[in-house]
């Protein structure tokens, strides 16, 4: 590889590094300052940071690679949170703030129960060492490889291992000295790499191909569903059965109820910059498709159908369409992509390790030192189960897209039901609510199962997971409602009749109304990223 890609991936991670030790030079030896950056976080941070947690290398490498098997489709996942970022703003969001929450397990006791927290904590740890760090690490390390070498990976090798150990190493370095402040300050460097190099991917690939237009013809005359977001019902990605109910299943877990994703939020230095930080990162994301997806339509423009592994599509393109220049600027931009989700996620994980299951029942009485010692060890502890297991996704079929995908459906079903009912339905109880948690997991996995197994006999619909995730959700929401039915709340299940939303939780607190007056209002740009992101919908329905 040319000295100069080397050189400028060097710079950033100098750069990088130097960010997350200097905002941190300060003491962090408190856990509000260490897990939450001392809950005073500006809007414009938390909008930059969410987007930098959400959109890791496995992103890149896999909707790219999507994209380019299947079009415009995966875009939806992008375009269509508008409805899960609203009900995070209005609905969850005033409470998790105001109560001054740590971690979401924590909201599960005070609505439901310890056993209910217990059971989420869990599921919320495997979600993000093995669904989220993992990938990021496995996608991180294969680009890293390709890239240098300029060769395809066939197998698990000591370079490959090397270049995940790299990443790790890195992120894990500031993330364990800084907190969530390391985080979160580089965060925004990184997304501004990111969206700087990923433009550049799509305008030098464009012209190589003739221009954005030429683009859109040759992927419109070798499919017109290739510019469509809803599809029939037996689309793999984008079935209209799965995206009618997408905003309820596996977009409200991923937006509303993320560990790594809300604690930005609850870091927030007051309730209308949590507020804002999400309307400022939904904005983003309207515009991520166009350099996360839009550059496997490129790819299918240059290269043809079918002439390239998905998750090889990406480094591809970077080989042939970047100078070396260029090409040490993307690298970096993926770099920071993997770094930003990588220690988002350490950060997160170890939160809830510290808080939910350390300081309630192996430290009841820890001091403020001891929690934050405890996070930096959990930090090191979570970064090394990444590490060793994200070598072994190369053999994943399909895609690691379609492995993160797969795992969400299994896993947020449940969680979006037992959510809106903690809000929304007094009556549902803990008992209820841990049960609905476990049986939508294994209901969600047969399924799974049942679409492999029988969909090419009649059932061809189950083999898409958006569809696989509505029906669970339905089966886990009738499982809810017949459960809470058939056993009585127990004593120790007595919540918070607060937690029940009204339309007060809404209105910000008088102390920050002044604050939300035009142009600051909530309201008006709430209502404009509805219009916009609605927009988009109708023009590539």
């Amino acid at each position: 590889m040319d000295i100069t890609v080397l050189l400028v991936t060097a710079l950033y991670f100098v750069i990088t590094l130097g960010i997350g030790f200097w905002v941190a030079r300060k003491e962090v030896n408190t856990s509000d300052s260490y897990f939450l950056a001392g809950r005073k976080l500006p809007w414009y941070a938390i909008s930059m940071s969410m987007t930098g947690s959400n959109i890791g290398t496995e992103h890149f490498v896999g909707m790219v690679g999507t994209a380019y098997a299947f079009g415009l489709a995966p875009a939806t996942f992008e375009w269509g949170n508008f409805i899960p970022y609203s009900i995070l703003i209005w609905i969850f969001l005033p409470f998790f703030y105001r109560k001054k929450l740590y971690t979401i397990p924590e909201f599960l006791e005070k609505r439901y129960s310890a056993s209910t927290r217990n059971v989420f904590a869990l599921f919320t740890l495997f979600h993000m060492v093995l669904v989220v760090l993992a990938p990021a690490l496995y996608a991180g390390g294969r680009i890293v490889y390709e890239m240098v070498l300029q060769q395809s990976l066939a197998d698990i090798n000591t370079i490959f291992v090397g270049c995940i150990l790299l990443i790790s190493a890195a992120t894990a370095a500031y993330c364990i000295y800084g907190g969530l402040l390391s985080v979160v300050w580089t965060d925004v460097l990184q997304v501004l790499i990111l969206v700087g190099g990923g433009l550049l991917l799509v305008v030098l690939g464009s012209m190589d191909v003739g221009g954005i237009r030429n683009v859109i013809q040759i992927n419109a005359d070798a499919d017109p569903n290739r510019f469509r977001l809803i599809l029939p019902a037996d689309h793999k990605i984008s079935p209209w059965t799965g995206v009618a109910t997408f905003w309820f299943t596996l977009s409200l877990w991923y937006v509303g109820t993320n560990q790594f994703y809300i604690q930005r939020c609850l870091g927030a230095k007051s309730e209308w910059d949590a507020k804002m930080g999400v309307i400022g990162c939904a904005f983003i994301k309207v515009f991520l498709p166009f350099i996360i997806v839009f550059p496997g339509l490129v790819a299918f423009a240059k290269f043809g159908p079918n002439v390239l592994a998905e998750d090889a599509v990406y480094v591809k393109m970077i080989n042939e369409f970047l100078p070396p220049v260029g090409k040490g600027v993307l690298l970096a931009a993926l770099i920071a992509a993997i770094m930003s989700t990588v220690s988002s996620v350490l950060n997160s994980a170890s939160t809830i390790w510290s808080m939910d299951v350390h300081k309630r029942y192996l430290q009841k009485n820890a001091t403020e030192a001891e929690l934050v010692a405890v996070g930096r060890w959990a930090t090191f502890a979570i970064i090394l189960i990444g590490t060793v297991f994200a070598p072994f996704l190369l053999w994943w079929e399909g895609g690691i897209f379609i492995y993160i995908q797969d795992m969400a459906a299994f896993l947020a079903p449940p969680i979006c039901v037992i959510f809106l009912a903690a809000f929304l339905w007094p009556r549902a109880h803990g008992r209820a609510a841990t049960f609905t948690l476990i049986f939508g997991i294994v209901s969600g996995v047969v399924l799974k199962i049942i679409g492999e197994t029988w969909g090419e006999s009649g059932i061809a619909w189950l083999q898409p997971l958006l569809n696989r995730a509505a029906v669970n959700w339905g089966i886990c929401l009738l499982a809810l409602i017949v459960t809470t039915f058939s056993f009585s709340r127990r004593p120790d299940e007595s919540y918070d009749p607060d937690i029940i939303w009204n339309r007060q939780w809404s209105r910000l607190p008088a102390s920050e109304q002044r604050r939300n007056a035009f142009p600051r209002n909530l309201l008006f740009w709430w209502m404009v990223m509805i219009t916009v992101s609605t927009s988009l919908f109708v023009i590539f329905r």
